[in-house]
């Protein structure tokens, strides 16, 4: 059996305060955002995908989200042109040679979540490139068991604004070198509706092999997915696109929580 491990990459725990809200005045911060990362709970997931031949180990990143009146699982569609070489599928459908799918913290992999369902499973949606997935680069997931060790983020359904800093978190390719992950702190250079463009502020990571990972404003709630890279900025998929899919697979969520 082919195995392929993308390892991943962890950081040093980091303290950092953050201040100012894109998010109106009444918006409550999560209580762990101003704590170091070593005292955040655990969000920040990678991935484990299992076929009949070949087995997908730390592939890009995941996290779960609470929308309000449940608990979903996400990562990343793009991961669908890597199906695309190995599995030859041809549309956003995990064929019938998958087995399962599994969501854990890459430092504690007995943590895992199985999903259940792909919702957004279209056999009539191409895989297509990159250019042509950034604007939908969210696959959106059912669970088969919730886990109360796994924190599912809250949503920020108001877009990001230009020069707003946001925080990408997530495991990368290389060998861990500590229990955490890695923290970017972004600049948004430029909205675009259904992703947006930054700029790298700070990071104490590698953005290779991130992809997936959740992207926080400063309160701790969830705005994007990291979806690649177009030169020197960074591509972030936007909520906007998740609240189309919830609208469009009848998913329930509140826009107040």
């Amino acid at each position: 059996m082919n195995k392929i491990s993308i390892i991943s990459l962890v950081v040093t725990s980091i303290f950092f305060t953050v201040a100012g809200c894109n998010q109106g005045p009444d918006v409550k911060k999560e209580p762990w955002i101003d704590q170091p990362v070593a005292q955040w709970p655990d969000f920040a997931l990678t991935n484990k995908i299992r076929f009949t031949d070949t087995s997908y180990t730390d592939l890009a990143n995941a996290f779960l989200v609470n929308t309000g009146k449940d608990t979903i699982g996400v990562s990343c569609k793009h991961w669908f042109m890597v199906f695309a070489s190995h599995q030859g599928l041809s549309s956003i459908d995990l064929g019938k040679n998958f087995i399962d799918w599994k969501f854990y913290p890459k430092n504690k992999p007995n943590h895992a979540i199985l999903i259940k369902r792909l919702i957004n499973r279209d056999v009539n949606e191409p895989i297509g490139q990159f250019n042509t997935l950034k604007d939908r680069d969210w696959i959106i997931f059912t669970l088969q068991k919730k886990r109360s060790d796994i924190y599912p983020l809250k949503i920020r359904f108001t877009p990001v604004k230009k020069n707003e800093i946001v925080y990408a978190v997530g495991w990368g390719m290389k060998k861990p070198k500590s229990n955490y992950p890695a923290v970017a702190r972004l600049q948004c250079f430029k909205q675009m509706g259904n992703y947006f463009y930054v700029e790298a502020v700070v990071s104490d990571g590698h953005p290779e092999g991130t992809s997936g990972s959740p992207v926080i404003d400063q309160n701790g709630y969830l705005v994007g997915i990291v979806s690649g890279a177009e030169g020197k900025l960074g591509v972030i998929g936007a909520v906007k696109y998740l609240k189309e899919l919830f609208d469009k697979y009848g998913i329930a969520y509140r826009t107040d929580s």
